[in-house]
Formats: structure tokens, sequence, C-alpha cells
């Protein structure tokens, strides 16, 4: 076993990722336009997919359900010290639940390496009422 074959098994130097959204607060309806940005670890990886889902979890019953789902499949390299970004776009359903006392929403984002190593980051959203 080599030592990269060791450092990714281990899951060390993998990218490193941060999610920036453009709104604070988005309401029923809305577009969530995001970017994920990706510094690359110690070791050249490549990003084979991204998954960005919007799951809304209702605390007061245990129940997570997936709203929306976006998956693309890519080719993107990242290489080790450099800094890449992923833009995208998802829609708020029309219908989704604006109680704030026993709903909270989330971005779910997972980043497929293809080395059998997933980055996984899970992003809090405030969803307001119309105004």
């Amino acid at each position: 076993m080599t030592l990269k074959d060791y450092l990714t098994k281990l899951k060390i130097g993998l990218p490193k990722t941060m999610v920036h959204l453009d709104k604070q607060v988005y309401e029923a309806g809305s577009v969530i336009n995001g970017t994920i940005e990706i510094t690359g670890g110690l070791l050249k990886n490549k990003i084979k997919r991204y998954d960005i889902d919007l799951v809304g979890i209702d605390s007061q019953a245990f129940v997570e359900e997936t709203l929306n789902s976006h998956s693309v499949f890519c080719s993107f390299e990242c290489c080790p010290n450099q800094t890449g970004k992923i833009t995208f776009l998802i829609d708020v359903p029309d219908d989704i639940q604006v109680n704030q006392n026993s709903f909270q929403y989330s971005l779910m984002i997972n980043i497929d390496l293809g080395n059998a190593n997933n980055i996984t980051q899970t992003v809090p959203i405030m969803i307001g009422a119309v105004s």
C-alpha cells in the first residue's frame, strides 16, 4: 500500500469545503443561490459528483423529508492548495411549511471524490413567510 493510498483510506488531507448563500432568509417559492468553495487538500482529488438536498425536519414528529434535490455528475479536479468554486441553484417549494417552531430546514451537500471518500456538509437555512 502506498502512502497516498494509506492517507486516502484514513481520510487525511481531503479537500475542505465552505458553502456561501446569497441570503439569510428565504421564502416559499424562492430560489437558493449558492456557491461551494473547495480548497484542495494534501493530495490531488477528482470530484465525480455532487448532490445538494433541501431537507425539512419536523422536530415534533421526528420526521425528515427531502423537499428538493439536485445532483450533478462532473469531472472537477481539486489540486493541492488551490481553490475552486461550484455554483448551484435549488428551488424552495411553494407549499413549504413556514412554522419555525416545529420545522427546521437545511441543505445537505455531499461531494463524491470517487476514491471511496465523500465530503458531507450540512448548512442550516431559514425559511420565512412571504412578505
